[in-house]
């Protein structure tokens, strides 16, 4: 997801606004029967997200945590629980943004229905919460949130996070779930300390890293591991991709991005199509449904199929749902490694039309969202600012600690052995620097009441808003002036839902 993010606070409470130091804790204790790690590593199952309503949603977004991955490949949760007793939730996993938050607003969400069969939080439930004056607007690419900051007891994967800062939704837009952010400070410096950070200080994992597993589109579980790799979820060596330094990314936002090298196909004969060399900056982000790249290589993917239907409307490329079925991939190369998406994977599937799942990039940040993670096993570094990528695969488990130092991830060999090669021929023809116009125009009707963003991106936020909860504790329904204290550099772009 990409928010842009404005940090607001009530004015007499400004300088200590940002005063997130945790209090005592006289409750260190833990049972062991609800621990479910091991040393140094969470893990916690991503599961499939129940879809009560029609299959409108359309949104993507992992100790080990269930990821949950709704029927149609979109949408990515994971099930925590807040408070003391502990409540249970499913917030939609993001590595586009860094916050964490919860209770968005249904009646405004572009879902209603789907965000009520959801459970919320009850903070006057829990005898853990602990109120702060500080309040934050959260704009992402599509919705937004305006939250109040709170610290609670956050449980993940089986290990209790104490005194974890996150916020309590006063009001929402556009957004059906709340939100579990886990990419880097956008502005490069924290604002206050958030989960991985809250979990490296309290000893839970040894570094600042985790790992992603999606899974496929006909998978019903993914796995996110927080300080550990599964060695058992990948295919050969993890390959290690250094982040690009904030200066050198295309909006100044400090994000999960390396160098896409270059693109290509695997036909189902067995012919494979290469670009050119290329040096295109990609972050990628599980809270986007669908990739997006710049234009010229949207359109080779496109004129690479047959038959295909534009959508002037939604840039959606249609395409024939056999397609799906055939042994080819889309293919993404880092150097030397290269991670090939199987059509299946790549071609979203909704309300009975198949999409070719990339969108033009229009602005200015290219993406590799769930329709490239689902094929990929990453390993995200925030300490050493490295991303370690992988074939993905499923041949058991086997999880290793993530340590420390500038070798933390291990790079242990994946025990899942590739299926046997075809018989392919290659070539370097896939050229992604020609304009390529549409050989035909979707003139039907497509897929209704879907969300894939981003929208657009506010760029001033001003007015009241309420506190919902008050420091100590207790409700109190008043409005409290809300006045920007930090001037906003540049138009960043925190996270967006797709």
């Amino acid at each position: 997801m990409i928010p842009l993010r404005f940090l607001l606070s009530a004015a007499p409470v400004l300088a200590s606004a940002h005063d997130f130091s945790a209090p005592p804790d006289s409750s260190r204790q833990q049972n062991p029967s609800l621990v479910t790690r091991g040393e140094g590593f969470i893990r916690s199952p991503l599961n499939v997200l129940p879809n009560p309503a029609p299959p409108k949603l359309i949104r993507g977004r992992q100790n080990e945590v269930t990821i949950e991955n709704q029927f149609t490949g979109t949408r990515y949760g994971v099930d925590i629980e807040v408070g003391t007793p502990g409540q249970k939730l499913t917030l939609i996993l993001d590595t586009g943004s860094p916050d964490t938050w919860v209770n968005p607003t249904c009646d405004t969400a572009n879902v209603p229905d789907d965000c009520r069969s959801f459970p919320v939080y009850d903070w006057r439930k829990s005898s853990s919460l602990n109120a702060t004056r500080v309040t934050d607007i959260l704009v992402y690419g599509k919705g937004n949130a305006t939250i109040q900051y709170v610290r609670e007891s956050v449980k993940i994967g089986g290990a209790t996070v104490r005194n974890q800062v996150i916020g309590v939704a006063l009001e929402s837009h556009d957004i059906p779930l709340g939100i579990l952010g886990l990419s880097p400070p956008i502005r490069g410096v924290n604002e206050y300390p958030y989960i991985l950070d809250t979990m490296k200080d309290q000893k839970l994992i040894n570094s600042r890293a985790f790992s992603m597993d999606l899974r496929t589109v006909d998978s019903p579980e993914g796995a996110l591991i927080f300080g550990g790799v599964d060695t058992g979820k990948y295919i050969g060596s993890l390959a290690k991709l250094p982040m690009l330094p904030q200066n050198q990314t295309p909006r100044g936002a400090d994000r999960y991005y390396v160098t896409m090298s270059g693109v290509g196909l695997t036909y189902p004969d067995g012919l494979v199509e290469r670009s050119q060399e290329l040096e295109v900056p990609v972050f990628l982000d599980s809270g986007g449904t669908l990739s997006r790249l710049p234009r010229r290589i949207y359109q080779a993917f496109a004129s690479s199929f047959a038959d295909t239907q534009y959508d002037p409307s939604t840039g959606f490329y249609f395409l024939d749902c056999n397609v799906a079925d055939l042994e080819g991939s889309i293919d993404f190369y880092f150097g030397d490694k290269v991670i090939n998406v199987p059509f299946n994977d790549f071609i979203w599937h909704v309300q009975g039309y198949c999409v070719l799942g990339v969108l033009p990039d229009d602005d200015g940040e290219p993406v590799l969202g769930d329709t490239f993670l689902r094929a990929a096993y990453v390993v995200f570094d925030q300490d050493n600012r490295n991303l370690h990528l992988a074939q993905a695969a499923n041949c058991g488990s086997n999880i290793i600690a993530i340590s420390t130092g500038p070798d933390a991830v291990p790079s242990a060999t994946g025990r899942c052995t590739a299926p046997p090669p075809r018989p392919t021929s290659g070539n370097n023809n896939l050229d992604v620097t020609a304009e390529r116009g549409p050989t035909a125009t979707f003139t039907g009707v497509g897929p209704t009441g879907i969300d894939i963003g981003p929208g657009p991106v506010a760029t001033r936020v001003s007015g009241t808003g309420p506190l919902g909860i008050n420091p100590t504790g207790q409700s109190k329904a008043y409005s409290l002036k809300i006045d920007v204290w930090k001037a906003v550099v540049g138009a960043l772009v925190v996270g967006f839902i797709m």
